[in-house]
This record gives C-alpha cells, structure tokens and sequence, in this order.
C-alpha cells in the first residue's frame, strides 16, 4: 500500500508522559496542527463528558473517533497533523485504518508510573491554548503565568493522585494492544515506523530524536 509521504504524527503514552510537550513542539516546527483529543474533549458543552474526563474514565470510541475525524477533515490538516493521545483503544487505532486515515510515524514515551505521578502533580496548564507547563521541569517564565499570554495557570481537576492512578490503571489496560497493532502496521507496510522513546530524557533530547527519526524518511 503507498503511503503518504505528509508528516503525520501518532503519540502514544501513558498520561503525563510528554506527549503534549512533544506534539507542540514538533507542529511548531513542520506548521502543522496539534490535535489534542483531551483539549477537544474539553471544549464539547456535554456536562456527562465533562464529569467522565475530570474522573479520568475513557470517553466512548464512537464519540470520540467522530471528532477526531471531523477535526482531520480540516484543511490545516492537508499537509499533515499531530495526533496527541489518540487512539486510546484498539477501537480507536482500527478506526483510523478503516476510515483510510493515513499515519506514518507512531511515537510511544515511556516511562515510569513513579516519575509520571510526580510530573503529573506538578503540571500547569494554559487553559485556552492548552499551552503545558511543569512547576520543576518546565516552568513558566513568570511563576503561575503564560509565557504568551501573562494570564493565569491552572491544574488540570484530573491532576490529583486518585484520579491519576486511575488513569494509568486504564492506560496499562489499553496499550500493549495498541502496540502491537502498529508493530503489525509497520510489518504490513502501512506506516513508516513505531518507535519508543524514553522519556526521562530532556525534552531537547527527546525532540532531537524525534526529528531525527522523522528527517530519515522525510
């Protein structure tokens, strides 16, 4: 099967990881759209879906493949587009596959459910952009504010223990069949390559890698 040769980005890993981090930095460099499926989520005026995502279950494949797909049918999304955090579910990678959406690299951080916990607690986000921020690993210029912005940071009401080691509870459950789902993709010659990273790297160093891998191919 032809792939196509636009950068299109998958980022899997357990919540906390650094795909956020990641994915904003990789589509500011191609100027291709970051699509986080948590920051649609969020957006949607669905009370049900609100209180499901602040206890950290997963939202239903039906309803979030139909926005994934909606949001792919943009044009920014022509020339390529990052997906954070989706697929989260077998279901979720096999939609992609059986609605003809291409991708071409899937990139899995992993780490430790220890060091997850500790970023997780301490993680800031700018609420209208999504923009992440960590109070040790990656803080703000001004403690408390966007750096773009000025206006306040706030924690994330599924950033506490409880609900982040549901969380990761759910995602231990999810992802190795995930994994090798694309391990056969890749085999099957329908994405370029799956590829783990550790993330208790830099984030320099994880990017670097990233782009190097990207650069190879592209």
């Amino acid at each position: 099967m032809p792939i196509n040769k636009n950068i299109r980005v998958i980022f899997i890993g357990a919540p906390g990881s650094g795909k956020g981090t990641q994915s904003d930095l990789l589509a500011k460099k191609y100027k291709i759209p970051k699509i986080s499926v948590g920051e649609l989520l969020h957006k949607l005026v669905n009370n049900s879906i609100s209180d499901s995502i602040n206890l950290g279950n997963l939202i239903s494949d039906n309803v979030v493949c139909n926005i994934v797909k909606a949001r792919l049918c943009k044009s920014d999304c022509d020339n390529g587009f990052i997906l954070d955090g989706f697929p989260r579910s077998i279901n979720q990678a096999q939609y992609l596959t059986i609605n003809n959406i291409k991708i071409n690299f899937v990139f899995n951080i992993k780490l430790s459910y220890k060091v997850i916990i500790k970023r997780l607690l301490g993680r800031r986000i700018h609420k209208s952009s999504g923009r992440i921020y960590h109070i040790k690993y990656n803080p703000p210029m001004v403690d408390g504010l966007d750096n773009i912005t000025g206006e306040q940071l706030i924690s994330r009401k599924d950033d506490n223990i409880n609900i982040i080691k549901h969380r990761l509870k759910i995602h231990n459950e999810q992802i190795n069949n995930i994994i090798n789902y694309y391990k056969q993709e890749v085999k099957l010659g329908n994405i370029i390559s799956y590829t783990e990273i550790d993330g208790a790297k830099s984030i320099d160093l994880i990017l670097t890698e990233i782009i190097n891998k990207i650069s190879y191919f592209i």
